[in-house]
């Protein structure tokens, strides 16, 4: 790799980090003098946005965070850097998202509307290029449907689904880079969603502890 195309590819990164690092949450909750970390749950997301400040901000909050990967990697190709790297650097909106530059890399969120827009833009870019088929998003959208009827959750809904899309993308006739890139998403989504649910399985077993009271 030359000394230029070391630059370019450095300077795509970078940029990818810090519109990640851009937390629309957190900016417009300061402008009203709220710590958004101390509303709902704490996290400089979009769905506390809506919960906290209100829908205007929540909208604000939710487009920008979710096309801002895609955003990074349209950028990155600008730049003429490989495919790979373009995918690298939406990726790295969901690190500056985690450990935000302009907040001493403290304070960040999950980072789940930068991957979730990734996830659709994948999708979208797999069915078009003639990587997934219409049966295999069908397959998709069957499992997610019978998982929301069993348990009534979104997030058991993302935990069955994301696996078989990897899958699906694994056996397709794509190229190793998107195959990273489509893995690296979903696995993220599917981490933080196992990691909520696991938490939230705790507080309702520790709930009737709370409510205990003295005879």
């Amino acid at each position: 790799m030359t000394v230029e195309a070391t630059l370019r590819a450095t300077l795509a990164l970078l940029i990818g980090f810090a519109l990640g690092s851009v937390l629309p949450a957190d900016l417009l909750a300061r402008r009203r003098g709220i710590d958004i970390r101390s509303v709902g749950d704490g996290n400089p997301g979009t769905w506390n946005a809506f919960a906290g400040l209100g829908w205007g901000a929540g909208l604000i909050t939710a487009v920008y965070d979710i096309s801002v990967g895609v955003v990074a990697i349209q950028l990155a190709r600008l730049l003429d850097v490989s495919e790979g790297l373009a995918y690298l650097a939406g990726i790295m909106t969901v690190v500056g998202h985690r450990f935000p530059v302009f907040r001493g890399f403290r304070g960040g969120g999950q980072g789940m509307g930068s991957t979730a827009g990734m996830l659709v833009y994948g999708v979208a870019t797999a069915v078009f290029s003639g990587w997934l088929s219409v049966a295999d998003v069908a397959v998709l959208i069957a499992v997610g449907a019978i998982a929301f009827a069993v348990t009534r959750s979104g997030i058991m809904v993302a935990i069955a689904m994301l696996p078989i899309l990897v899958a699906e993308v694994f056996f397709a006739y794509t190229d190793w880079t998107f195959l990273v890139f489509m893995t690296a998403v979903a696995g993220h989504i599917w981490v933080v969603q196992v990691v909520t649910l696991r938490h939230g399985n705790r507080q309702r077993a520790a709930r009737p502890l709370h409510g205990q009271t003295r005879h």
